[in-house]
């Protein structure tokens, strides 16, 4: 019977393998003894594999069912998954289905690549943020369609979302477009936002309580229909007012 199975494999010793020389009354290989070896390796082989069917499949793992089965599989699904060690990773590369076109993390160079099709989108994120805390370097072109907020009132407060966008302001009467203070709206220092007024009604900037909106010659209004200015932030709450400016 198997001595050291399953914590280890057995040996030669510990199971003897009959040649065709060996003398079946032999001690240790009586013919009842070699033949309960095996059987008990194929059951002990069986537990191993599981109930279901064994059959190596190409391009599979074997993976457990956690209820004493196991079965071949081309859609593991792994709760976790580690290449290597923290400071001693791996490489991992995952091929598409078009020769050439692949995702590559080089652990030693602590970067990702990834190469598709010229043309062809290679990273799609239909929705959530994406976060550079370092530059970012674009080579081949930056599309970005700037976002417009379409403003018809004649007061306007702006908000977060407004960061980085075009807001058009359109209506025939005079308008007000109030810069928050930093205490209501945390715009981080370097936001841009961008104001054209469309509309026949003359556009002013004002501050919000606290804020300090610098321009030249203190001018904060839009000069006219289709000008546009943009506002810069400097600090916590100061802001710097550029463009098509009239008193």
């Amino acid at each position: 019977m198997a001595t050291a199975f399953p914590g280890a494999l057995d040996t030669a010793t510990q199971q003897p393998s009959p040649s065709s020389t060996t003398d079946m009354d032999a001690t240790g290989y009586e013919h009842d003894t070699v033949h309960t070896n095996h059987s008990g390796a194929i059951i002990a082989l069986e537990t191993k594999l599981g109930l279901t069917d064994s059959n190596a499949s190409a391009n599979a793992v074997l993976v457990g069912s956690g209820a004493s089965t196991t079965a071949w599989t081309t859609t593991p699904t792994i709760g976790g998954l580690t290449i290597g060690s923290d400071g001693s990773g791996g490489d991992v590369t995952f091929y598409s289905g078009t020769a050439g076109d692949s995702m590559v993390w080089d652990s030693s160079e602590e970067k990702l690549t990834i190469t598709g099709t010229d043309g062809a989108t290679a990273l799609d994120i239909p929705d959530g943020n994406v976060t550079v805390t370092d530059s970012l370097t674009v080579s081949g072109g930056l599309v970005a369609p700037l976002q417009i907020n379409a403003q018809t009132g004649t007061t306007y407060t702006f908000v977060l979302t407004d960061q980085g966008k075009l807001v058009t302001a359109s209506n025939g009467s005079a308008q007000t477009y109030t810069v928050p203070p930093n205490s209501s709206v945390a715009y981080a220092t370097g936001t841009t936002i961008t104001i054209i007024g469309i509309g026949s009604g003359k556009v002013t900037l004002a501050q919000g309580s606290g804020v300090t909106i610098n321009s030249k010659d203190s001018e904060k209004a839009i000069d006219g229909q289709h000008a546009s200015v943009t506002i810069i932030k400097t600090a916590t709450d100061t802001w710097q007012l550029i463009g098509a400016l009239q008193a």
